[in-house]
């Protein structure tokens, strides 16, 4: 193991390549070689047999020539029909020296054996010349064509068995193939599930070391052990959870930071308008009243996002997990539009606001913040004396809330980016502060949370915003 941790990813995959093929290829070559052996083996001996059984057919038409010629001789007693009774002896007796002398059962040999000593007796009965009888000669040749008839049968059985056998051998030859690949596809199946371990193990190591640092457990130390390109990628992402850890604190002072700088300027804004408040409840002033609350709600709601920012600070999480619970979101609406009421006064803005009563189960607070956005986004660049649009009702595909104003609109060159993080379009021209380029991203990023969408649309004049929020998030819709 630690051989294979020293190996390049592409070294393990080549060695694993050559490991799982090694078995198959080795059982390739010992197929091809048996087979090859048979088919040379079976070649040789049928043609072995062929030729033996063609000798033993002409060890047959010899002894019947040789057995001719002795009866001449013994007939006419002419020398010729000796000399060539010889000449055909020589031939018998060279046949059975060459088929003595090959690789034949010992059946066969022994048969050989026996012919052989049949005929030295017809030779010795035929060097007899006159002394024996022609019945003599003929019982004596008999017993040699009975011998030589016997050879010729054992070869043409060797010869048929032969030709029996090889399907027997070719059936004995597939049932070791099939036997060789039983044994040797499962061990390259096992080799292969060993590399694929191998492999396989360090990638889980850092699909869980991404995950952890992606839900921000950076406690732990990332280790990947394996091939050495994959304890390198380990090392890097424990290198990247070490400088996480460091930004992560460098985050967490700078916002205790931060917040303590807030806390002290908002506690003096808060106790001037609570003076505020209760002069303006002596005078009975409506106006002032108005302004009084507006301001207090604010900078309560402002103090609330300080007390968020000193928990992640603390926590490193500006909000717990979300939690969907049933909200009247015409109310929210309201409520939300009812919190820019100083604005909308002061700059004369016609407020034309049409909500259909409508239950949906949301996180309030992160749906909260998606409508104060949108309002305060038209808000900003309506002008004075313009409109500001609110629409909310169930449509066919969707709950849409749509907000409109009748203020200079997106650039076309800004669409594209309008819901970047951090992408500060156009300034409205009475604005005293430009905006964060966070508003719109955020209010985006809640709404993807709730398998929504912000979408800006076209209009004839200013801006068109869209949230449309899915249709299994309603629960129910209520009569006023």
């Amino acid at each position: 193991m630690m051989r294979m941790q020293s190996l390049s990813l592409l070294k393990l995959i080549l060695l694993g390549f050559f490991v799982v093929a090694l078995p198959l290829v080795g059982a390739i070559v010992t197929a091809i070689n048996q087979v090859d052996k048979l088919a040379q083996d079976s070649g040789r001996a049928l043609v072995a047999v062929q030729k033996n059984t063609g000798i033993s057919r002409m060890l047959a038409s010899r002894v019947t020539e040789m057995e001719r010629s002795a009866r001449q001789f013994h007939a006419l007693g002419d020398q010729s029909y000796y000399d060539l009774y010889n000449k055909h002896r020589d031939d018998v007796i060279a046949i059975l020296h060459n088929l003595r002398s090959a690789s034949t059962p010992q059946n066969i040999q022994q048969l050989l054996a026996k012919t052989e000593q049949s005929e030295a007796a017809v030779f010795a009965f035929v060097e007899a010349g006159e002394g024996v009888s022609m019945q003599a000669l003929t019982d004596t040749f008999a017993i040699l064509r009975e011998d030589v008839l016997e050879i010729v049968r054992l070869y043409n059985t060797l010869a048929r068995d032969m030709s029996n056998a090889m399907p027997e051998r070719a059936d004995n030859l597939q049932s070791i193939l099939v036997g060789q690949a039983v044994l040797v596809i499962p061990l390259s199946v096992g080799l292969a599930i060993v590399f694929v371990v191998a492999i396989a193990r360090p990638l889980r190591q850092i699909d869980q070391g991404i995950r952890s640092l992606g839900h921000g457990f950076l406690s732990e130390p990332i280790k990947v052990s394996g091939p050495k390109d994959f304890e390198y990628l380990g090392s890097q992402l424990d290198y990247l959870r070490i400088r996480l850890i460091e930004l992560e604190a460098q985050k967490t002072q700078f916002l205790r930071n931060v917040s303590h700088e807030l806390k002290t300027p908002l506690t003096n804004i808060r106790e001037g308008t609570e003076l505020l408040r209760s002069i303006s409840q002596e005078s009975q002033d409506h106006e002032q009243q108005t302004i009084a609350r507006i301001l207090r709600e604010n900078s309560v709601r402002l103090q609330r996002m300080i007390e968020e920012l000193l928990r992640f600070g603390t926590d490193g999480e500006i909000t717990s997990k979300s939690v969907d619970e049933p909200l009247e979101l015409d109310r929210l609406v309201k409520k939300v539009v009812d919190k820019h009421e100083l604005a909308l006064a002061s700059r004369n803005i016609e407020l034309v606001l049409d909500v259909q009563p409508i239950v949906v189960s949301v996180d309030r607070k992160r749906i909260s913040i998606v409508v104060d956005n949108l309002v305060n986004n038209a808000v900003k660049y309506a002008p004075q004396f313009g409109m500001l649009k609110v629409n909310l009702r169930v449509a066919e595909h969707g709950i849409h809330l749509d907000i409109l104003d009748n203020g200079p609109g997106v650039q076309e060159n800004e669409k594209d980016q309008i819901f970047d993080w951090f992408f500060i379009g156009q300034k409205p021209q009475d604005a005293i502060i430009a905006g964060t380029g966070m508003g719109l991203a955020i209010a985006q990023e809640y709404a993807r949370q709730h398998q929504g969408r912000i979408e800006l649309l076209d209009s004839e004049q200013g801006a068109h915003f869209r949230l449309i929020l899915p249709l299994a998030r309603m629960t129910s819709i209520y009569e006023k």
